[in-house]
């Protein structure tokens, strides 16, 4: 009894393992084309796989299984932006789509704003034809995405993982061994996470190949755009902006010139008083070497006291 158990434990961890090695293989083979299976095509690869192709407005031909995904962007300047929105939606509309984001800034009596457009791929060129028609063109990007080796390889993931969920369904269904049924609902919810992943990016990759892109930057004349830091072109919000931004400048400059003016003052200051005790101890030192060689002067040669003239001495006699 225990020798049939081991023998169909045995035999359930074997049939696990070849349906690992089988996911694994059929992972290894889908590498080689779109790198990882778990994340969604890239634009870079889409764009270095796109061959072919004419200028702007002409596409590749509809035919075989290629997957292709049309974008294009475009800047226009427009005469004005509501009345060239109104318009640009009626064209989606007359070309089966629809428009998507948008975004709007205002500033004064200027207008811009980014809007995406929707159109089935059928019906690009001739709505992207339209929309440049609604005002001057000054930028343009149009491109065309090649999926197909990436939608190819995502396919037959998915085709193996079904082939994986049905073995491990059957297996499921058969074991009795509790151990060997929580190891295959593990495997199988594996698996079944990764088909949902991989379906969801399919979905994804056909919508856009189904509806192509178009996104739309308006804008008025620059000339409208008022002045920055102001609302309006001209009025008296403008003039008490004006004298505000003025005093805020004569502010400014004051503050400049007490920042220079105080450092030098107190610099000059400092030097003022230095000089002035220099020049009260020149004065005292010169006053006394004066005083020293008046005194000098007044003594005789022979070391006598000094006497009076002649005729002083005369004046005293009786």
């Amino acid at each position: 009894m225990n020798a049939e158990r081991l023998q169909r434990r045995f035999t359930g961890v074997l049939v696990v393992a070849l349906v690992l090695l089988a996911g694994c293989a059929g992972g290894l083979q889908s590498a080689g084309g779109a790198g990882d299976s778990g994340a969604a095509p890239s634009y870079e690869d889409a764009a270095a796989s796109s061959g072919g192709g004419g200028g702007v407005g002409s596409y590749y031909s509809e035919s075989g299984e290629r997957v292709l995904v049309r974008e294009a962007d475009v800047r226009l300047r427009v005469d004005d932006f509501e009345t060239s929105f109104r318009k640009l939606r009626g064209v989606a509309d007359a070309h089966g789509g629809y428009v998507g984001d948008r975004s709007q800034h205002s500033d004064g009596e200027w207008d811009s704003g980014q809007i995406t457009v929707r159109v089935p791929a059928e019906n690009f060129s001739a709505a992207r034809d339209a929309i440049t028609e609604l005002g001057h063109v000054e930028d343009e990007n149009v491109r065309v995405l090649d999926f197909s080796t990436q939608y190819q390889n995502t396919d037959r993931r998915i085709e193996q993982l079904e082939a994986d969920e049905r073995e491990l369904e059957r297996l499921l269904a058969n074991t009795s061994d509790s151990e060997q049924a929580l190891e295959v609902r593990q495997e199988l919810e594996r698996v079944r996470n990764q088909l949902r992943e991989l379906r969801a990016q399919q979905a994804s990759l056909e919508q856009r190949e189904a509806m192509s892109t178009i996104r739309v930057d308006m804008h008025e004349p620059e000339s409208r755009k008022p002045p920055k830091n102001f609302e309006s072109s001209f009025g008296f919000t403008d003039a008490f902006l004006s004298a505000f931004y003025g005093g805020l400048t004569a502010v400014k400059w004051v503050i400049v010139f007490f920042g220079y003016a105080i450092p030098i003052g107190i610099a000059l200051v400092g030097l003022g008083a230095f000089g002035s005790v220099l020049f009260l101890t020149w004065q005292r030192i010169f006053g006394y070497i004066r005083g020293v060689f008046d005194g000098e002067g007044s003594v005789r040669p022979g070391g006598g006291e000094p006497t009076t003239d002649d005729s002083e001495a005369s004046d005293d006699e009786p």
